[in-house]
């Protein structure tokens, strides 16, 4: 699992020793100011929504808070690319609010009138922030529903008012959930490489990518790629040292729940006007372009486009996921009841989910291609044959790559379930006279079948979703649906790429409803 970043990081060094360093020295002032710039943004922005929403929905009753208690996870189905192209097509010029636009003013051209350009740094902020901000939500939200009520009345009883005790008590209590969401966010958009390109930002994931297919620098990408592994790093600490030694939960009295307070007159209407305008940015706005594009103007050669990649999406995704909840059970299994070094070994391997698939892949690349140089010349000492590429030509490398990236997801589910199952059934087992492959297969697997399902689930969606990785490392030839919808808008051909695209959205809501549905279930 740590192959990739450990030859990155000797690829750096090794660059830096022949001096031909030039090219990431040059570019990486540019990607770490346009990167931080994005990220700073984007963190204000879905920590200032994220947090009103999960305060709005946990504390006063408005107008269809029960829908917008639920469906402000949504957007968390779109992927970044995907809501970028949506926007870009449905602000563009040819899109319905500059047709209308011209409608009504009679304009012709973009000299007839004006309107901002989406393919910018602000419409890059803009978009991301409106399917990211769930994050935050989903943190905040889960907070303050199990933040005893205890306090909010007790500031309310000595004069507060709900500003201020928004202000006093709950922002400073809310902190530890405001981070995380916020750095999850703040990853994501490390992460993002569709997106980014697309509206030409010159993020430090676009400009690898571009170094490496464009210029074939493989060592200026590497000291790229290492300084998005320090900044992910970082990000990672800031939120762990924001957390330390800190108490921040109270205990919550059972009969005392949540208080929401019923608003009146046009806060309520405020309220509900902010959930929705959220709601409408991050998932209305994308999947109702998306829905209109492919309904309206796909043409038969994009169902064709679409049932053809189908087969390679639902193999690759198929695949890693069993490859990569396999290993999560043995992750979970060498964790559990393991002293101290091996959970820290465990975490480690789990990292690749923080880590951009791009950076990954690119650490992919040469180790896959120096294996499959060894191999040729083995099987030509010893048959006279040469196989060509096996690894880094095949599915094998998007299927390892996968595993790295995702092995988080799985591993996480599992070891939670293991946890919440206890060791006492295996032990029953045990003393009725299982042992072995039977107490396996008759009783641990059995009682971990759902979570099974749920760590398989969540990795086949992702796996679905994941562009940056499977652009680098996918055989000539071979597309799924996120690569597909890539090189169609790319070339501004998105319309052909819209139904490929709803799949991808379509496959996204699973885990948003099962997501949603646990959390029902757990609610007191």
């Amino acid at each position: 699992m740590g192959l990739p970043i450990v030859w990155l990081g000797w690829s750096a060094v090794g660059a830096v020793a022949t001096g031909s360093n030039g090219l990431a020295a040059t570019m990486l002032p540019t990607a770490l100011r346009e990167t931080g710039t994005l990220m700073v943004s984007v963190g204000l922005i879905t920590g200032s929504v994220g947090l009103v929403a999960a305060w709005l929905v946990t504390h006063y009753e408005f107008p269809f808070r029960r829908l917008f208690d639920w469906a402000l996870v949504l957007p968390l189905a779109v992927p970044t690319y995907l809501a970028a192209y949506s926007y870009v097509e449905f602000l563009g010029f040819p899109g319905p609010v500059q047709s209308a636009l011209r409608a009504i003013n009679g304009g012709t051209t973009l000299q007839d009138y004006w309107f901002p350009d989406i393919r910018s740094n602000w419409g890059a902020v803009i978009v991301l922030s409106s399917v990211l901000y769930p994050y935050v939500y989903v943190a905040c939200r889960a907070f303050f529903l199990m933040q005893s009520a205890s306090l909010n009345i007790a500031a309310r009883t000595l004069g507060a008012g709900g500003m201020r005790t928004f202000f006093s008590v709950t922002l400073p209590l809310s902190r530890p959930a405001l981070v995380v969401g916020v750095t999850l966010a703040m990853m994501e958009v490390v992460n993002d490489l569709g997106a980014v390109q697309y509206f030409g930002v010159n993020a430090i994931t676009a400009i690898i990518y571009s170094t490496w297919i464009n210029r074939s620098d493989f060592g200026g990408a590497a000291q790229l790629a290492v300084t998005v592994v320090v900044v992910i790093g970082l990000l990672i600490a800031a939120e762990q040292r924001a957390r330390r030694d800190r108490v921040y939960l109270g205990r919550r009295d059972s009969r005392v729940p949540p208080a929401r307070e019923a608003l009146i007159g046009a806060r309520r209407w405020l309220a509900s006007g902010f959930c929705l305008i959220l709601l409408a940015l991050g998932f209305g706005i994308p999947v109702g372009q998306l829905t209109y594009l492919a309904l309206r103007l796909a043409a038969p050669e994009s169902v064709q486009m679409t049932l053809a990649t189908l087969v390679p999406t639902l193999t690759l995704a198929s695949l890693g996921a069993i490859i990569t909840v396999t290993i999560g059970l043995v992750a979970a299994k060498l964790a559990h009841g393991s002293g101290s070094l091996a959970k820290g070994a465990i975490r480690i391997a789990t990292l690749g989910y923080a880590i951009p698939g791009t950076v990954l892949a690119l650490g992919l690349l040469q180790p896959l291609g120096q294996a499959d140089l060894w191999f040729n010349r083995m099987t030509m000492a010893l048959a006279g044959w040469r196989p060509g590429l096996v690894l880094s030509g095949s599915l094998a490398a998007l299927l390892y790559v996968y595993a790295i990236r995702f092995l988080a997801v799985s591993h996480s589910t599992l070891d939670a379930a293991m946890k919440k199952r206890g060791d006492g059934v295996l032990d029953a087992g045990r003393v009725l006279g299982e042992r072995g492959l039977g107490l396996l297969l008759r009783i641990d697997l059995p009682t971990l079948m759902p979570a099974l399902l749920s760590a398989a689930t969540l990795v086949f969606v992702e796996i679905i979703k994941e562009l940056p990785a499977t652009l680098l490392l996918r055989p000539l030839g071979v597309d799924t649906l996120a690569t597909l919808v890539y090189s169609r808008a790319n070339v501004g051909l998105f319309a052909q790429a819209a139904l490929p695209a709803l799949c991808i959205v379509l496959a996204g809501l699973i885990p948003v409803v099962l997501a949603t549905r646990l959390g029902d279930r757990r609610k007191v």
